[in-house]
C-alpha cells in the first residue's frame, strides 16, 4: 500500500535516528502490525517497528524516540529492539531490550524488563515480521531470527484472544482464528472479512460491528462487547 508522505517521512527519520544513536550497531528496522500486512489506517493505527542491534544501550533509544523528540503522525509509535544475539535465541519469549509506546493517543511505556507480563505479543509480531518478509533497512529478518513452529506459536496465539477489549479484542480474535485454520497472518479487517464466511451465525452481528467502528476512529468500538465470540474462539483454539 502507498502510505501517508507524513508516515513514509517519519519512518525515514526513525531510520535515521537509530542509525545516530546505535551507529554500526544498528542491525536492522523491520515493519511489524498493520504497517506490515498493509492496513494501515491514519486516525486509528499505531506504527509498529521491530529494530534489531549489537548490544545495544536502551536508555538513548527510549529517549531520542519519544513522541516528545521525534513526533509521531500516528495514534502511536509501538516500538521493540532486540539484542541480535539474544533474538537469535528467542522462540515463545519476549526477550526485548526495550519495549517503547509513545504518541498521543498511548499511553507512555518505556520497558527494558519483560518481567511477569504477558510476553504473547512479542513472539506473535515477530512471526508477522517473519511471514511478510519487509525491511525499512538491514538484512532479511529470517537471518537474524528462527521462526516458531506453528504447533509451538498457536498456544500463545489462544493466549492472546483475552487480552483486548472492543472491536480491538473480536478483531485480534478473528485474527487469531485464521492463524489456527491457514497458519498465516492477515490484518484485523481482512481477518474479521474471513471471519464473517466462516464463523457461526450468530457471531456475525458483533464481528460486523467490530468492521463497521474499526473503520473509524480508535474510540468508535470502545465500548463493543465481544465476550462471547472470545470465549467462542478460545473454545476452538484450545
Amino acid at each position: 500500500m502507498t502510505l501517508p508522505t507524513d508516515v513514509q517521512a517519519y519512518l525515514a527519520a526513525v531510520v535515521a535516528r537509530l542509525r545516530d544513536l546505535l551507529g554500526p550497531g544498528l542491525v536492522g528496522v523491520y515493519p511489524a502490525g498493520s504497517l506490515s500486512l498493509d492496513a494501515y489506517r491514519p486516525g486509528r493505527s499505531d506504527i509498529d517497528l521491530v529494530a534489531v542491534a549489537d548490544d545495544p544501550d536502551p536508555a538513548p533509544i527510549a529517549s531520542g524516540l519519544i513522541h516528545e523528540a521525534l513526533p509521531c503522525p500516528a495514534a502511536g509509535l509501538e516500538f521493540v529492539l532486540y539484542d541480535r544475539a539474544t533474538l537469535a535465541t528467542l522462540t515463545t519469549q519476549a526477550g526485548f531490550v526495550l519495549n517503547l509506546n509513545t504518541g498521543r493517543a498511548l499511553p507512555p511505556k518505556a520497558e527494558t524488563d519483560p518481567g511477569d507480563a504477558p510476553a504473547f505479543w512479542y513472539p506473535i509480531d515477530r512471526d508477522i515480521v517473519h511471514q511478510q518478509a519487509r525491511s525499512l533497512t538491514g538484512p532479511p529478518f529470517a537471518t537474524l531470527a528462527t521462526r516458531v513452529p506453528y504447533d509451538q506459536l498457536l498456544p500463545v496465539v489462544a493466549a492472546s484472544v483475552s487480552a483486548q477489549a472492543g472491536d480491538n479484542a473480536v478483531l485480534n480474535a478473528c485474527r487469531a482464528l485464521r492463524y489456527h485454520a491457514l497458519g498465516s497472518w492477515a490484518s484485523k479487517p481482512a481477518a474479521g472479512a474471513w471471519a464473517l464466511g466462516t464463523s457461526p451465525p450468530e457471531h456475525h452481528p458483533v464481528i460486523a460491528a467490530a468492521l463497521a467502528t474499526y473503520a473509524r476512529d480508535r474510540s468508535a468500538g470502545a465500548d463493543l462487547d465481544g465476550r462471547a465470540f472470545q470465549s467462542y474462539v478460545a473454545t476452538v483454539l484450545s
